[in-house]
């Protein structure tokens, strides 16, 4: 059980189950091994394979308590029948819920001392997996509040469109100087949107504070965004993300001024087109802006199938519905902000961001996502407080729940995603395990595998990345006297993973 009384280090509690990455670098700074202590002995004088698994640090259970007990257990029951850890479909329901807070016009303040600092509670999330990982399924469970909610502001703009029509009509039949003004159509009341272009989100933000852009594949957001012709488009987006003034210009309507808009995301994405994404916020073009940054990667990791995966309890679905329905009609707070004690929770964790973001040793679009950090906590933590009841006031428990959950849950879900302090990608090393371990190969190049084409490996740069690790694991070993890997004949003992 999670406990925020813990005092955190480095923003992880002393009892929790995360794995250390001291696992991984001592994989990776193994010594080497000599061929000649090798010689023609039998397997055992070969050194014993790691299990593969140990190349990618796992990632961190979600721990209880973060949320209120009604979307603890819908999460639970998500990730349960998709077989992912409860971590995607908590924060699917944060996203969610973050939209309808946005359209109450929910602010956090979080520091008392300075009032100017203001954020809007809407977050930006995506949910990274494989095909049939259940990103579509868990974003459907998320937003099935929302989409109530949008039906019955379809049904308000059915009445209202209805009652201009007769307006209209009698406007168009009473004599000319009897006429008065002109009925003016009403403007459409909205939640939920598909469609990603900055002139329809525009237009619906006119009238409506805030929106959640629902996307089952956010690939084709990202690719607007790369565009030459959409650069006014990522600015619109990053506007949005902040809640600050923005102008957009139309060819029809001419233009449009937004005072506040607001714009939350939910959305999945493979993991392909996402690392692509990355390399262009990694690099220093013009991607590099920080938009990315933005965005909470929450990383899909399957776990071993069941024959029949549990059923969702549709008591819990309609429990959920009944949370966000009552933050939608009832009071809200306006205005949520720290106590006395999380303020001074909040400064230790806003010492220890400042100092991780000015290491130079860190990847500088990394120390862009921390630089991110204290404005995804205020957010979390004042989305956490109105769903804790709390009256506007976060507590040092919410604070701690959501320090805890951006330092202990979602930084290593980013730090995954965008590869930082990982190995990258596993699947083409284990492809070329599984061809190892059938046997008939005992000794082969990097040109063997790509040409080959072995475990579906087509170039020398896949192979080259396939092979180191299989190095470091221990699988294979390079004879710099042929230029070639000898094949580790223990592997075939059922060791190694």
């Amino acid at each position: 059980m999670f406990d925020p009384k813990t005092k955190y280090n480095d923003g992880i509690p002393a009892n929790s189950t995360m794995t250390p990455e001291g696992a991984l670098e001592s994989l990776l700074h193994a010594p080497e091994v000599n061929l000649e202590d090798l010689g023609d002995e039998t397997p055992d004088a070969w050194p014993v394979p790691q299990d593969l698994a140990t190349l990618e640090v796992p990632l961190p259970p979600w721990e209880k308590d973060i949320l209120p007990q009604v979307l603890e257990d819908l999460a639970e029951s998500l990730a349960g029948q998709h077989l992912v850890e409860p971590t995607s479909p908590a924060m699917a329901m944060l996203a969610a819920v973050s939209a309808v807070l946005g359209y109450r016009k929910v602010v956090v303040v979080p520091e008392p001392d300075n009032p100017s600092w203001e954020e809007v509670p809407v977050l930006w999330v995506a949910l990274v997996g494989p095909p049939g990982s259940g990103k579509t399924p868990i974003i459907r469970g998320a937003t099935r509040p929302l989409w109530s909610i949008e039906k019955l502001l379809d049904q308000e703009n059915r009445r209202e469109k209805e009652e201009y029509d007769a307006a209209l009509q009698r406007w168009q039949e009473a004599k000319r100087g009897e006429r008065g003004e002109k009925p003016k159509p009403p403007t459409p009341h909205r939640l939920v949107v598909s469609d990603i272009t900055p002139e329809k989100l525009a237009a619906i933000l006119e009238a409506n504070p805030a929106v959640l852009v629902h996307v089952d594949e956010l690939k084709g957001l990202f690719q607007s965004w790369r565009r030459e012709d959409r650069a006014a488009g990522r600015s619109f987006f990053m506007s949005a993300y902040h809640g600050t003034p923005s102008v957009i210009d139309r060819v029809i309507r001419g233009t449009t001024y937004l005072e506040k808009p607001q714009v939350a995301i939910l959305g999945g994405i493979q993991p392909g087109p996402w690392h692509q994404v990355v390399r262009g916020g990694l690099g220093k073009g013009e991607d590099a802006d920080g938009l990315l940054q933005r965005f909470t990667p929450v990383v899909l990791d399957p776990l071993p199938p069941v024959k029949e995966p549990p059923p969702v309890p549709e008591d819990l679905l309609w429990g959920y519905e009944e949370v966000v329905m009552r933050l939608w009609g009832e009071e809200v707070p306006q205005k949520v902000g720290p106590s006395p004690e999380a303020y001074h929770l909040w400064r230790e964790w806003r010492f220890e961001t400042l100092q991780e973001q000015r290491n130079p040793e860190l990847p500088e679009a990394w120390r862009g996502y921390i630089s991110k950090r204290m404005g995804l906590t205020a957010r979390i933590a004042g989305i956490l407080s109105v769903l804790w009841g709390e009256g506007g006031i976060i507590s040092k428990r919410t604070m701690a729940r959501a320090i805890y959950l951006v330092k202990g849950i979602l930084e290593p879900h980013a730090r995954r995603a965008w590869r930082v302090g990982q190995v990258g990608d596993i699947s083409p090393a284990l492809r070329l395990a599984k061809k190892l371990r059938e046997g008939g190969v005992e000794r082969f190049t990097r040109r063997d595998v790509y040409r080959n084409e072995w475990g579906g490996i087509s170039s020398s740069e896949e192979a080259g990345q396939a092979i180191r690790l299989l190095e470091k694991a221990r699988w294979v070993v390079y004879d710099p006297a042929t230029r070639s890997y000898w094949v580790n004949p223990r592997i075939r003992e059922g060791r190694g993973g």
